[in-house]
């Protein structure tokens, strides 16, 4: 049954707190800049250590782990259990039009089977998926996806895995967005006469790639910001920073001239998009999902991840102020094409669209 859109949509956002994220950083950032007189929004986080659980839940807890196992979802947690179990609770009470699972890896396992079976068709069910489809193969199991009323992809790379699995027009891509006041460029031009590069994140970042091309210039400056193990070493030209403050980050990446982004996989990259904003230069691998966000005249992307391929491309910026200047300035255009403001409206059409459809749960 279609919703009554004549007050505001009532959306509850769920998602799972990982420490590394900071508050200018990250998907869950999109929801306060929806337009609040059209939608009424809170936003949960469940986290990611599986910890939390509610008081009333603590004798059912090994009977809880041992059903969470054998749930379909790897990463699911006992927090991501009770946070549902919360969603739920506020479903019953009719304080809920919408649920979106920012996190669709993690959770959104029960709440879709429960509103059924409590035979709550009013609630539409949405979750938003991240990982490639290199992961998600041996991540979900993919009978979950045809419980949720629509699936938002950070990527079109993904699209083939999920439309084996699901109906297309329950699929969107929408890119991720980033912060873009937060995020900006510097002001002054740098004065230090060697290449600084900047490497931010940890998941599906290629090391061994990294260490070769720092060990073969060591005439350039590599600052890695990752709170994560990754078997690097500080040396002459390799700083490590475990832990960084909101504002420290955004200094670190306008002190940088380059951003070297060696991926492994990726859909939506946190790193990436904030390098963007901070008009730098993309030094990156040559994936459809990085094309998808980076156009051409702000990145060299090299192919199968060479060594020899990086080392050319930070070399080339170096000896070319004016080409490093140039793609700064489309760097930050592309930016200003995915700052939240401007991607929120096709958040705000999905949420419309689906209140104006029946539920998959009929």
């Amino acid at each position: 049954m279609p919703l009554d859109v004549r007050r505001p949509i009532r959306i509850r956002f769920e998602h799972t707190r990982f420490p590394h994220f900071g508050n200018h950083s990250g998907y869950p950032q999109f929801p306060r800049f929806l337009d609040s007189r059209r939608y009424e929004t809170s936003l949960h986080g469940a986290s990611d250590d599986g910890t939390e659980c509610a008081r009333r839940l603590y004798p059912f807890r090994p009977l809880l782990q041992r059903l969470i196992s054998r749930g379909g979802l790897r990463w699911y947690k006992l927090s991501d259990f009770n946070a549902e179990l919360e969603a739920f609770l506020a479903c019953l009470r009719g304080r809920v039009d919408i649920v979106h699972f920012l996190d669709g890896e993690h959770s959104g396992q029960y709440l879709p089977r429960m509103l059924r079976m409590a035979r709550i068709s009013s609630v539409r069910v949405i979750a938003t998926f991240h990982q490639p489809p290199s992961i998600l193969r041996d991540l979900i199991d993919p009978n979950l996806l045809s419980r949720f009323d629509r699936i938002v992809l950070m990527s079109p790379s993904q699209v083939p895995y999920f439309a084996q699995h699901v109906a297309t027009d329950r699929l969107r891509v929408i890119l991720h967005g980033v912060d873009t006041d937060f995020f900006r460029p510097r002001t002054a031009p740098t004065t230090g006469a060697r290449l600084r590069c900047i490497t931010v994140g940890h998941w599906l970042r290629d090391w061994d790639v990294f260490k070769g091309v720092a060990a073969s210039m060591p005439e350039v400056s590599f600052d890695v910001v990752t709170g994560r193990k990754t078997l690097l070493e500080e040396g002459p030209n390799v700083r490590l920073f475990r832990t960084v403050e909101d504002d420290q980050l955004a200094d670190l990446y306008r002190q940088a001239d380059v951003l070297f982004l060696p991926l492994i996989d990726s859909t939506a990259n946190n790193a990436l998009l904030e390098g963007l904003a901070s008009g730098l230069p993309i030094v990156s691998s040559d994936l459809a999902s990085v094309k998808a966000y980076v156009p051409d005249p702000a990145a060299i992307l090299v192919a199968r991840n060479s060594v020899e391929g990086f080392v050319a491309a930070l070399k080339k910026l170096h000896a070319d102020p004016d080409l490093a200047r140039r793609m700064a300035m489309a760097a930050r255009a592309r930016a200003m094409e995915l700052a939240w403001p401007r991607l929120v409206g096709d958040y705000e059409r999905l949420y419309e669209e689906a209140c104006h459809e029946p539920s998959v749960r009929g």
